[in-house]
């Protein structure tokens, strides 16, 4: 399904939650640089009162603006948008899937008015659950179809039409998804630790070359233990080995579920089928958001 397929309540808190987490993790790459310069300013052993001054001056500024960074993250709450719009926007997808599907709930025995209603009744309960995320989503993106051309078309396939379709557009495509968010998170936790330990171990040296040079006007262990700080910082805040593991435990677990499809012959067997993978993405997003909690 394309993008535009799925109902509004996804599109408008996908994007709500994608804008909040672009916000946040810019205000924070601000802020650690921020930091990070003003500690290069002290690199050097000024000697007239007015150089002093000015550098003095300029740390402050870049202080300041840390301050007021930390102050806007605080009262803007980009962190809880996020959060929340990832969770409303997984929550209408895994829906989404369910009515298209004829799984538990919207059973292909229903007529289309019953199953129609029964998704418009849980995607308003969903929206009743997060009323704090309504003044970040768009109304625009809101005001598009809860449930679209696109689903109605689909969950009028037939049984086998309709498992071919989900397991190609659901099951492999969020296994590729995971697999390659897995790989990625992996390479960035490797760069981002060997980044921290070569930072240390150059400030250790520093330390060494300044006990053998007491004399010397250039002093770079503040700006090199900031920088260390700074990148253990954000590698705790992007959680790249944490997310590594989630992702490859639902891969796993979405492949193990994915051996079973030539067992598929019934509604009943498929219905099961489709809550048992939803269920498994579910676990995913769960364990995203604890430990993004912690």
């Amino acid at each position: 399904m394309k993008y535009s397929d799925f109902p509004s309540y996804f599109q408008a808190s996908d994007t709500a939650s994608l804008k909040a987490q672009k916000f946040y993790l810019n205000i924070i790459r601000i802020d650690l640089l921020s930091m990070i310069f003003s500690s290069a300013l002290a690199i050097y052993n000024y000697q007239s009162i007015e150089s002093k001054l000015v550098v003095y001056f300029i740390s402050g500024l870049f202080l300041l603006l840390g301050l007021v960074l930390t102050v806007i993250l605080k009262t803007k709450k980009y962190e809880d948008v996020w959060y929340q719009g990832r969770a409303l926007a997984e929550s209408s997808k895994t829906l989404t899937w369910r009515f298209v599907c004829c799984s538990e709930y919207f059973e292909s025995s229903l007529d289309i008015i019953e199953a129609k209603r029964r998704f418009v009744e849980r995607i308003r309960e969903l929206s009743d659950e997060f009323k704090e995320l309504e003044i970040a989503m768009n109304s625009r993106t809101l005001n598009l179809p809860i449930i679209t051309d696109r689903m109605l078309e689909i969950r009028a396939y037939n049984l086998g039409a309709r498992k071919d379709y989900y397991i190609k557009n659901r099951i492999e495509d969020q296994k590729k998804w995971y697999a390659d968010k897995a790989e990625y998170n992996s390479e960035k936790y490797n760069l981002w630790f060997w980044f921290v330990i070569v930072s240390q171990a150059i400030s250790l040296i520093s330390i060494v070359f300044l006990i053998a040079n007491p004399y010397f006007n250039l002093n770079f262990v503040g700006l090199l233990t900031t920088i260390s700080a700074s990148a253990l910082s954000w590698l705790q805040l992007k959680q790249h080995q944490e997310l590594k593991q989630a992702y490859t435990t639902a891969t796993q677990e979405l492949n193990f579920i994915a051996t079973l499809t030539d067992q598929l012959t019934t509604d009943d067997s498929f219905s099961k089928f489709v809550l048992d993978s939803e269920n498994a993405v579910s676990r995913e997003h769960t364990l995203w958001l604890a430990q993004r909690r912690r």
